[in-house]
This record gives structure tokens, sequence and C-alpha cells, in this order.
């Protein structure tokens, strides 16, 4: 595995977890080198590359009209420029081993959401390039899907409730909402990855899979 992120630290703590079976690249995936290192050191490594997945991401709780060119641009090349940069660096090497890419978007790009416009249409954008790769690859033998999450129980959402006027009954209102009465754990979410990379999913491409507690279904 080969790990990217922009914090050295946390990739020097995920490699001393899983050893030499973990290699890593630090940098920020909106940089187009980066998914290119990134594959280098897969195939360089390990001698080959079966699974790729983008997933990156940024949000953004603002209306349109108040959104900054920075805003805009910052969504944009983190949510979807990002994957195709990661997409064309690892085209060649996944036609290669008949691998996958998967895609991490969200459940807002199924559906819509007050409040963060851009942010729900830069994640539509990740569900459909998602749906026009896996047509255009299955000729090469890649399946390309993604994974739809909704609200997940992470460090960064939780450091968001803290700044709530109430925090434990704002986090009991984002639970109540979705159907199974709670959020996503962040091991849920990587098992739905895991599998669609793996043999289990050999005839899945171009699907985008909400984890989302039914949210989605309402």
């Amino acid at each position: 595995m080969v790990a990217v992120a922009r914090d050295r630290r946390e990739l020097q703590r995920v490699q001393r977890q899983l050893g030499d079976r973990c290699a890593w690249v630090a940098g920020n995936v909106s940089e187009p080198d980066v998914s290119r290192e990134a594959v280098a050191v897969a195939t360089g490594r390990f001698g080959r590359l079966d699974a790729a997945v983008g997933n990156a991401g940024v949000t953004l709780a603002k209306p349109v009209e108040r959104t900054t060119d920075d805003e805009l641009e910052r969504l944009l090349a983190v949510n979807v420029k990002a994957l195709v940069y990661l997409a064309r660096a690892a085209h060649g090497p996944l036609a290669r081993t008949g691998g996958s890419f998967t895609v991490v978007a969200s459940n807002k790009g199924l559906v819509g959401q007050r409040g963060s416009p851009v942010y729900v249409a830069t994640k539509g954008a990740a569900v459909q390039l998602t749906r026009a790769l896996a047509l255009d690859w299955a000729a090469d033998g890649i399946r390309v899907n993604a994974v739809c999450p909704g609200l997940v129980d992470t460090d960064m959402l939780r450091s968001f409730a803290a700044e709530q006027r109430d925090p434990a009954g704002w986090w009991a209102a984002l639970a109540t909402e979705q159907p199974l009465g709670r959020l996503a754990r962040p091991e849920e979410c990587a098992e739905a990855v895991a599998w669609l990379a793996s043999s289990g999913a050999s005839f899945v491409t171009g699907v985008a899979l909400p984890v989302d507690g039914g949210f989605t279904a309402q």
C-alpha cells in the first residue's frame, strides 16, 4: 500500500502500524506530480498496481453568492481535479493488472443539500466522473466505482460539533436524522472501499454505493 497525505507524522504512524506493507508519499493531491509520484512508488516498491483510491476531500457550508474564487478553486482542486490527476497516473498500471479505481465521493453527490451548493456540485462531478470512467475503462479491464458516505464519526466532525452552542444536542440531532439512528464509523466506509477493490466485486463497475445508513433512500 502507498499512503498519500500532507501530514508526514500521520503517514509515519500508518507505516509503523503496517510495516513493510506500506510506503508513503507526502504531498497535496491537488498537485499533479503527487499522484504520479505515488503511482511510481507503488509500481517501484511492489512491482504492480492493483487498486487506486481517491479519498481526499474538503467541504464548504456556504451559499454560492458568498463563495469566494479561492474557495471555489480549492473545492474543485481537491474534490475533482485530484481525482483526474490520479486517474491519469493510474490508468496504465491498472490496465496491466486489470485493477480497480475507487472514488470516495459523498451521498451529497446523489442528492441535494441546502447551504453547500459548491460542495454538492463537486461531489456530483465525482460521481459522474466515476460513471464515465467505468465506461471508458471497461475495455481495459479496469473497474471504476464510487463509495458515497453520509455523515461519518470523524475527528473533524467532532471538532465541528464542539464549536456548537449545544454540542451534545447537535450531535444527537445528526444521529436522529439517519434512518439507522447513528452516524457511520470510518471502518464501515473502509470496508466498502475494500470490497469494491476485491475479487468479490469482480463484476461491479460504474456503481455509486451509498454508505449512509439509508439516508438517500428517504
